[in-house]
């Protein structure tokens, strides 16, 4: 046996536990968010729709009526905002923002072309180009890399605002009613954008210039989680830097305040983990609620948690209830009538009435009438075929031979899936000339 594979035989015991390897977990999940942003919109969970001019959730579209839905929704997106930091600190900004992800991808792509120190970013300092790879090849491929993510990145916002159908006939130019005549104008703006960001900017958005970055330290604490440093041990590293040196946003993390630019992204605790793991040592860096311990009870984390909860908890908990009974009472369809007002802004014996589905889904609407004698009214349509998210209008005329007085008139709306709705007139005839 040669002594390579006596060493290899020989075990080795890390202290502390294995090493977690935050890297390759945090990838998958940066790759999740990105295509849940797109799936956002095309499975109808969330978008705007601008000819309709509502809020569209989960494929159903939002009215003034629908209040609870869009109340409890909003609740729930804004408290789980707070919940999200006041438990796990900037764990969305390293670990799921969009910004944050493509950013890495970038400085990936230029530290390939350009060499490990190179940096095209508006800020950069110490950008050193290597000289073997300072060619015209590397810079174009650099370039057309991002600009061909910034053509695919500007379709994105459009997905929230048009169909799928619209958005296919703006990327082939081909004529269509429902985008409005700049729209490729606003496209290329977006491009331009995109490309300016991911080109130049990058993480000096994330460090100074991120609101939600900003409005999070509102809520952090002492507990909320975040990268630890053993001072114990700080002989280990002190002649040292290759955690600092591992973390794109050039911090220390041996000098972590309260309130820091960190986003949680666990590169350095990697990086300090691999280093040490030579000696059979953990890092002198790991994840942490409030204070470092040595053991973490399952009682003590259920209590650190509630804690951290607080009363973003509560406000979420009735965002959900109000959103889950929102989405009970759903109204799909809705029906409404109103008289027709002769150009001489006289009364007559016309009604329109209105039927309008809610639902990106074709609909069949039966009508009738009721607390009308036969033979006194005519109703254009007794059956209405709706096409989805769209609005079908049915005249309904009463006869000028009505008995005088006030007639209470119902007309009611019933759907193929059970859905009915009244809608009560009140007409008054003046009897026979």
């Amino acid at each position: 046996m040669s002594i390579n594979e006596t060493l290899a035989a020989i075990p080795v015991k890390i202290q502390g536990g294995p090493a977690p390897n935050y890297h390759w977990k945090r990838r998958l999940i940066q790759i999740v968010t990105l295509l849940v942003f797109i799936l956002i919109p095309l499975t109808g969970l969330f978008r705007i729709d601008l000819q309709a001019g509502y809020f569209v959730i989960l494929d159903r579209q939002v009215w003034w009526s629908d209040f609870a839905l869009m109340l409890g929704f909003w609740t729930m997106l804004a408290t789980g905002a707070v919940m999200t930091y006041s438990t796990v600190g900037t764990v969305w900004c390293g670990w799921a923002c969009p910004q944050n992800t493509l950013s890495e991808w970038t400085n990936y792509l230029t530290h390939n072309l350009l060499g490990k120190r190179a940096s095209v970013r508006i800020d950069s300092e110490k950008s050193r180009i290597a000289a073997a790879k300072n060619k015209p090849l590397n810079w174009l491929v650099l370039m057309f890399s991002m600009l061909a993510t910034s053509l695919v990145l500007a379709i994105v916002p459009f997905l929230y605002l048009y169909p799928t159908d619209a958005i296919w006939s703006m990327i082939t130019f081909r004529p269509d009613p429902r985008l409005p005549k700049f729209t490729h104008l606003l496209y290329f703006v977006f491009v331009f954008a995109a490309f300016l960001n991911i080109a130049l900017i990058r993480h000096i958005l994330c460090r100074y210039f991120c609101l939600y970055r900003m409005w999070q330290h509102l809520f952090k604490t002492k507990k909320t989680l975040h990268v630890e440093y053993d001072a114990s041990r700080s002989a280990d590293c002190a002649k040292c830097n290759y955690c600092e040196t591992s973390c794109f946003l050039d911090l220390d993390p041996t000098q972590f305040k309260i309130y820091d630019s960190c986003i949680n992204c666990g590169e350095c605790i990697d990086a300090c983990d691999r280093l040490h793991a030579r000696e059979g040592k953990r890092g002198l860096l790991r994840f942490e609620f409030g204070e470092r311990r040595l053991d973490h009870g399952w009682r003590d984390s259920v209590d650190n948690l509630a804690s951290r909860l607080g009363w973003t908890g509560v406000l979420f908990a009735v965002g959900l209830g109000l959103f889950v009974w929102g989405f009970a009472t759903y109204s799909p369809y809705a029906v409404a009538a109103s008289r027709v007002v002769s150009l001489a802004n006289a009364t007559t014996n016309e009604y329109q009435i209105q039927v309008s589905n809610k639902v990106y889904a074709p609909a069949e609407v039966a009508l009738s009438i009721q607390g009308l004698p036969e033979g006194s009214y005519h109703l254009q349509a007794s059956t209405v075929n709706i096409a989805p998210s769209a609005r079908a209008d049915v005249d309904l005329s009463l006869s000028p031979s009505l008995s005088k007085g006030l007639h209470r008139i119902i007309i009611e709306a019933r759907a193929t899936n059970g859905w009915s709705e009244k809608v009560v007139l009140e007409h008054y005839a003046s009897g026979t000339p």
